[in-house]
């Protein structure tokens, strides 16, 4: 049985409109059928009623075929039975006769419309059964009266499974060669498709390339031309299709053409450098690839190149000799300066570190030391007469502190004006703090620089090594500097030995960073107010929150103190929602006792800035309070908008979307540009005091702190000037249009249960100085 499967055609999964089609014509067949087994029954006298039972089982399958709740298998099946079932009663009417048995092999292709076995097979075993069963029981029903009822079955079955065995292999055979097809069609479609994208990615790379690619003729006369050879040469397609390429090249090389298309004869590709011209005249070193095109009988059809103007890269290879020939000649240079400090010769850090090392490293008995020298008064000959002052001055302390040790001892310079000797071994204090006079003595003498005379000094810091010594290099180091600055502490122009003691004040710094730590939770800050006025009302118009740090030993801290400590160990970000939040509660605090709605500004560090959820602590200080976000405004420097200039923008954008205003501080001690400011949400700037202590009435026209009011007017921008503290200030601010003021004229910063004493004396003349201070 699994033999016979086997042997049965596979089919195929028609698609569904072609199989409605096939089964729309098997349905209009039965319909065919129905009527020409009640016209063939009434002609045979079994009257009306008869021929209409006797085409009633046709007629039944043909609309069960027909239901559409059925799968497409049961409705072939359905369909095939009604076929043969129509034969069968075909055969039936006629009593038997043998003629109308081949109704049995007209209809029974088509079941195989379907293109599966399984209707033909329901179709063949129809036919077996009917003639086996009803033939045997039926007598005059399948076969004639008279004929013996087994040859006569047979007979019928073997010829029609001879003609289902032709079916079969007929339609076997269609199938393998249907498929052979239909494979063949597809491997070909998709090399067809593979080579087609693969040209198509060839010409969309010649399409796109910045080389000339162009093809020719056996005889040299340009076909294709692409938009790289358009720009290269100048020429545009039109213009060159049909010339010889002869007409590319440079005059003097157009006899070389010729010999060059007849090598293609013999070779396949040629690598040329040849001087090239374009369309102006003008002339370029091309290198040109040239690929012969062939036919399948290897035949010359045509070539192919490629051209590139190598003009720069020549060019760029000859300066690169070049270069490579001064880099040699400056290899020493460079590797001097690798050891040494480029301005006075001495020893660099890298060396003195290599040095250090070894001398650390070493374990000698003798013991050694490290000598650090800062000039004590450099700073003001390098602000007052330039750097070529400075310059002299440094070359010639360098070359007095090399003649003050000895030779295998190690003179270094840091940097700046600091300089380091290393002492290779000594024979006590002694002999080192001897040394340490020398180098103060020579630092001291006069140095002439043209009509100029100088006198510096330097305080020096010493770090003695014993054999034992367990410190590395940069600890050896940072114990000499802890000691210079006790010596410049001490009165400069000195020197001081490095003692465990002197390591106090750092510790007390470091103390006073986990002090900072403990005063954010421990309640130890507050908020001091300076008002802000309207320039020309007088009227107070907001006030300013100052931070200060109550420390419960050492007393009132300043901003300047605890402020950079608080940067350096990011506790800046607690003190600043701490200042927000209690800025929010204050002036909760003030509406309740009735005070007008005046703001209020926090000044905000650009750590805090950088973090991105400034807007976040805000909305929570708001919330927690009920303030009006519009009375609330933050205050940032101009350089904080510059160091973290993306996090910075984003994040007043999310605060300004809050309501909240945003004022720059200390304006005009950065770098900001006119656009930087018109990208940022700015409402107010805030003049850096320094540009109003240069105010006077007599420079008000053409004053730098004129310009900034002027810029803010031009952005749209509230301009307010810082530290102001004069009668005449005030007047020129007026007079410039300056819109508000804070300053000691107008009083200095309150603790908050005195604000609401300031706010209540406060009429329409400005807040008179000398308020109650705070410090």
């Amino acid at each position: 049985m699994q033999r016979i499967v086997r042997m049965l055609p596979s089919g195929r999964h028609l698609p569904d409109e072609q199989w409605e089609q096939h089964h729309r014509f098997v349905l209009r067949t039965l319909v065919g059928l129905t009527a020409t087994v009640i016209a063939y029954a009434s002609y045979a006298q079994h009257g009306l009623l008869g021929a209409l039972g006797l085409a009633l089982p046709v007629a039944a399958l043909g609309l069960a075929a027909a239901l559409p709740i059925l799968t497409r298998g049961e409705k072939a099946n359905l369909g095939a039975a009604g076929l043969m079932t129509a034969a069968a009663v075909v055969v039936h009417i006629s009593g038997g006769h043998t003629e109308a048995h081949f109704l049995f092999f007209a209809l029974l292709p088509l079941a195989a419309l379907y293109a599966t076995p399984a209707p033909f097979v329901v179709a063949v075993g129809y036919v077996v059964l009917h003639h086996f069963v009803v033939g045997s029981l039926l007598h005059g029903s399948v076969f004639m009266h008279g004929q013996p009822v087994l040859q006569m079955a047979l007979l019928h079955a073997v010829l029609i499974l001879v003609e289902s065995w032709a079916c079969f292999v007929a339609w076997r055979r269609f199938e393998d060669r249907r498929e052979l097809v239909e494979r063949l069609v597809s491997e070909r479609t998709a090399q067809l498709r593979r080579q087609h994208d693969a040209l198509a990615r060839l010409a969309a790379v010649v399409h796109s390339t910045d080389d000339a690619v162009y093809t020719a003729s056996p005889e040299g006369l340009i076909e294709t031309w692409n938009p790289g050879a358009e720009r290269l040469y100048g020429y545009t397609t039109a213009e060159v299709l049909g010339r010889h390429v002869r007409a590319l090249v440079a005059p003097e090389m157009e006899d070389l053409v010729e010999p060059a298309l007849l090598s293609l004869d013999r070779s396949s590709n040629l690598h040329l450098e040849r001087l090239h011209r374009r369309r102006d005249g003008s002339v370029f070193e091309a290198l040109i690839t040239v690929s012969a095109i062939r036919d399948a009988h290897g035949a010359l059809t045509g070539h192919a190149a490629i051209a590139r103007d190598v003009t720069a890269q020549k060019r760029a290879r000859a300066e690169a000799v070049d270069a490579a020939e001064r880099l040699a000649r400056q290899a020493g240079e460079l590797t001097r300066l690798a050891l040494h400090d480029p301005l006075t010769g001495l020893a660099n850090r890298a060396v003195l570190q290599q040095r250090l090392t070894a001398r650390l490293s070493a374990r000698r008995d003798a013991h050694s030391a490290v000598l650090l020298l800062d000039l004590d008064d450099f700073k003001s000959v390098n602000d007052v007469f330039g750097h070529g002052a400075g310059d002299a001055v440094l070359l010639s302390i360098a070359e007095r502190l090399g003649a003050c040790v000895r030779p295998e001892d190690t003179v270094a310079r840091l940097g700046g004006d600091e300089f380091v000797v290393l002492l290779e071994a000594v024979h006590g204090l002694e002999e080192v703090t001897a040394v340490a006079q020398r180098l103060i003595a020579a630092s001291n003498e006069r140095v002439e620089w043209g009509a100029e005379v100088f006198q510096v000094g330097c305080s020096v810091g010493i770090a003695l090594i014993d054999p034992a010594d367990r410190r590395s290099t940069d600890e050896v180091v940072r114990d000499a500097d802890i000691a210079m600055y006790a010596a410049k502490t001490a009165g400069r122009n000195r020197f001081e030995v490095f003692e465990e003691a002197m390591r106090e004040e750092v510790v007390a710094q470091s103390q006073l960073s986990r002090d900072l730590r403990r005063a954010t939770t421990d309640g130890q800050f507050l908020l001091l107010y300076q008002p802000q006025v309207d320039v020309e009302s007088g009227r107070i118009t907001g006030f300013e929150a100052l931070a200060r740090w109550q420390h419960p030993v050492r007393g009132l801290v300043m901003p300047d103190t605890f402020i950079p400590i608080a940067e350096g160990t990011g506790t800046i970000d607690l003190i600043d929602d701490w200042a927000l939040e209690e800025a929010c509660r204050q002036l909760a605090a003030w509406d309740e006792a009735g005070l007008p709605p005046f703001h209020v500004a926090v000044n905000i560090s650009a750590h805090r800035l950088a973090r991105g959820d400034l807007a976040d602590a805000i909305r929570s200080g708001i919330r927690s309070t009920g303030v009006d976000p519009a009375r609330l405004e933050i205050e940032i420097t101009e350089t904080a908008t510059m160091s973290c200039a993306v996090e910075a923008a984003q994040t007043l954008h999310d605060v300004r979307a809050l309501g909240v205003s945003i004022a720059i501080d200390d304006f005009g001690m950065g770098h900001s540009s006119f656009g930087r400011l018109r990208a940022l949400p700015v409402d107010r700037l805030k003049i850096d005091r320094s540009f109003i202590a240069a105010l006077h009435e007599d420079t008000a026209t053409g004053s730098i702190a004129g310009a900034m009011v002027a810029m803010g007017s031009s952005l749209g921008l509230d301009v307010v000037a810082e530290g102001v503290e004069t009668e005449g200030q005030l007047q020129v601010l007026r007079s410039l249009g300056c819109h508000s003021a804070q300053g000691y004229l107008f009083g200095r910063p309150l603790p908050a249960e005195e604000v609401g004493q300031l706010v209540r004396r406060s009429t329409s003349t400005v807040v008179p100085a000398g308020d109650t201070a705070v410090p």
